[in-house]
């Protein structure tokens, strides 16, 4: 929920969802967009669980509409598909939460109790730039390190190369952002381990993308925790595979 009291959007598995005017949102849209099996349409999914949300409201099937479910008949609904679906729709509206909450402290809380912290950063930012991580916390992006790889994800920023074409060190802005002078690069003696900091442009530029940037990480991060469970998976089978009585 943000200021306006209207829901933001949610990304799952790259799709962007948006409410509607009484905060449902269209199942068949998800189903449709994620490609998901035909057994698992809205219309085929009849069960106690269905039949609660819809004598309360919170799944209503509108003709030529489709299938419109709360935040609650969402996650249901998910929960019904699969638990790997259902755990990217929490980190969806998990994240979406976070960065209304975030955007919230960061007008008030931030302003008022954190003004002094406030005028320090923004004096530092024009002085020599602030690290990666403080400026994230200014702009409200949580989790720094796997923004920063949802950032390289999406082609916003990359890795540098040495001349063989090899990755090394961490990520960093694109050379346009260094010579419009949002970033400036610094060394390793300044403290900070990307070797460039960031400038008022570019915390401007963070705080405009923190909403897209936050739903990117979570997004990443529940590709990562099912990419872990997959791997857990395939051993759990290997060691039954080759010892038969484990």
């Amino acid at each position: 929920m943000n200021m306006n009291n209207t829901l933001l959007p949610i990304v799952i598995d790259g799709n962007t969802f948006t409410a509607n005017q009484d905060r449902m949102w269209n199942l068949n849209e998800a189903h449709r967009e994620l490609g998901l099996p035909d057994t698992k349409a809205p219309s085929q999914w009849r069960n106690a669980v269905a039949d609660e949300l819809r004598a309360s409201a919170n799944l209503q099937i509108i003709d030529k509409v489709g299938t419109l479910a709360t935040e609650a008949g969402t996650i249901a609904y998910a929960m019904w598909v699969s638990t790997d679906f259902y755990l990217m729709v929490v980190h969806a509206f998990v994240a979406m939460r976070n960065h209304a909450v975030s955007e919230l402290r960061h007008k008030d809380a931030l302003l008022d109790a954190n003004m002094p912290k406030a005028s320090t950063l923004d004096m530092k930012a024009r002085g020599a730039g602030l690290t990666w991580t403080e400026a994230c916390r200014v702009a409200g992006i949580q989790q720094p390190r796997l923004a920063l790889e949802a950032l390289v994800s999406v082609g916003v920023f990359m890795y540098p190369v040495d001349n063989f074409g090899t990755r090394e060190g961490s990520p960093r802005p694109p050379k346009s952002g260094f010579s419009a002078g949002a970033f400036v690069k610094v060394s390793s003696d300044f403290g900070n381990r990307e070797g460039w900091r960031v400038k008022p442009s570019g915390l401007d530029w963070l705080r405009s993308k923190a909403e897209k940037i936050n739903l990117k990480v979570a997004e990443v991060k529940a590709l990562k925790d099912k990419a872990q469970r997959d791997a857990k998976a395939r051993l759990k089978e290997s060691l039954k595979a080759s010892s038969p009585d484990f």
